[in-house]
Protein backbone atom coordinates (compact mmCIF):
# COMPACT_ATOMS: atom_id res chain seq x y z
CA UNK A 1 0.00 0.00 0.00
CA UNK A 2 2.85 2.30 1.01
CA UNK A 3 4.42 1.44 -2.15
CA UNK A 4 1.49 2.44 -4.55
CA UNK A 5 1.49 5.98 -3.13
CA UNK A 6 4.93 6.31 -3.29
CA UNK A 7 5.07 5.30 -6.74
CA UNK A 8 2.29 7.67 -7.22
CA UNK A 9 3.61 10.82 -5.76
CA UNK A 10 6.65 10.18 -7.91
CA UNK A 11 4.88 10.05 -10.60
CA UNK A 12 2.75 13.00 -10.06
CA UNK A 13 5.85 14.98 -9.10
CA UNK A 14 7.66 13.84 -12.67
CA UNK A 15 3.88 15.02 -14.76
CA UNK A 16 4.77 18.48 -12.53
CA UNK A 17 7.87 18.59 -13.38
CA UNK A 18 7.17 17.99 -17.36
CA UNK A 19 4.55 20.01 -17.47
CA UNK A 20 7.21 22.78 -15.54
CA UNK A 21 9.99 21.74 -18.56
CA UNK A 22 7.35 21.91 -21.44
CA UNK A 23 5.85 25.55 -20.34
CA UNK A 24 9.54 26.32 -20.09
CA UNK A 25 10.42 25.58 -23.40
CA UNK A 26 7.12 26.99 -24.55
CA UNK A 27 7.90 30.66 -22.95
CA UNK A 28 11.37 30.41 -24.58
CA UNK A 29 10.12 29.52 -28.12
CA UNK A 30 7.33 32.90 -28.24
CA UNK A 31 10.16 35.09 -26.60
CA UNK A 32 12.43 33.93 -29.42
CA UNK A 33 9.47 34.20 -32.31
CA UNK A 34 8.53 37.89 -31.00
CA UNK A 35 12.25 38.94 -31.01
CA UNK A 36 12.47 37.54 -34.38
CA UNK A 37 9.43 39.13 -35.44
CA UNK A 38 10.87 42.22 -34.60
CA UNK A 39 14.44 41.75 -36.25
CA UNK A 40 12.09 41.12 -39.46
CA UNK A 41 10.19 44.02 -39.18
CA UNK A 42 13.42 46.23 -38.62
CA UNK A 43 15.09 44.51 -41.42
CA UNK A 44 11.88 45.09 -43.70
CA UNK A 45 11.93 48.88 -42.92
CA UNK A 46 15.76 49.37 -43.97
CA UNK A 47 15.08 47.27 -47.13
CA UNK A 48 12.41 49.45 -48.12
CA UNK A 49 14.15 52.60 -47.39
CA UNK A 50 17.63 51.39 -49.33
CA UNK A 51 14.41 50.42 -52.36
CA UNK A 52 13.55 54.23 -52.37
CA UNK A 53 17.18 55.40 -52.06
CA UNK A 54 18.14 53.03 -54.81
CA UNK A 55 15.10 54.38 -56.90
CA UNK A 56 15.73 57.85 -56.68
CA UNK A 57 19.50 57.36 -57.70
CA UNK A 58 18.30 55.36 -60.63
CA UNK A 59 16.20 58.74 -61.26
CA UNK A 60 18.92 61.03 -61.03
CA UNK A 61 21.10 58.90 -63.10
CA UNK A 62 18.81 59.21 -66.02
CA UNK A 63 18.24 62.79 -65.88
CA UNK A 64 22.36 62.94 -65.95
CA UNK A 65 22.76 60.77 -69.00
CA UNK A 66 19.58 62.93 -70.53
CA UNK A 67 21.73 66.07 -69.83
CA UNK A 68 24.64 64.54 -71.10
CA UNK A 69 23.23 63.35 -74.45
CA UNK A 70 21.58 67.02 -74.94
CA UNK A 71 25.18 68.49 -74.26
CA UNK A 72 26.50 70.32 -77.18
CA UNK A 73 22.90 70.76 -78.88
CA UNK A 74 21.89 74.31 -79.85
CA UNK A 75 19.27 74.11 -76.97
CA UNK A 76 21.58 73.30 -73.94
CA UNK A 77 23.96 75.99 -74.98
CA UNK A 78 21.12 79.04 -75.15
CA UNK A 79 20.19 76.66 -71.83
CA UNK A 80 23.95 77.49 -70.18
CA UNK A 81 23.74 80.93 -71.86
CA UNK A 82 20.76 82.11 -70.35
CA UNK A 83 21.10 80.35 -66.54
CA UNK A 84 25.45 81.19 -66.24
CA UNK A 85 26.03 83.96 -68.91
CA UNK A 86 22.59 86.10 -68.33
CA UNK A 87 22.16 86.24 -72.27
CA UNK A 88 19.07 86.63 -73.89
CA UNK A 89 17.23 86.47 -77.55
CA UNK A 90 17.34 89.07 -79.83
CA UNK A 91 13.80 90.16 -78.88
CA UNK A 92 13.62 89.24 -75.66
CA UNK A 93 13.47 91.63 -72.34
CA UNK A 94 15.24 90.55 -69.41
CA UNK A 95 13.69 91.89 -66.24
CA UNK A 96 15.57 92.19 -62.68
CA UNK A 97 14.02 91.10 -59.49
CA UNK A 98 15.39 94.46 -57.36
CA UNK A 99 14.45 92.52 -53.40
CA UNK A 100 17.10 89.59 -54.71
CA UNK A 101 20.25 89.94 -53.35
Amino acid sequence: MIGKEVCRLQFKKSSLLTKLLILAVAVYALITLVNLQDSISAAKKESNAVAHQLMVKEQEKAQLQQDLEDFGSDKSVKKLARQYLGMVEEGEIRFFDADMK
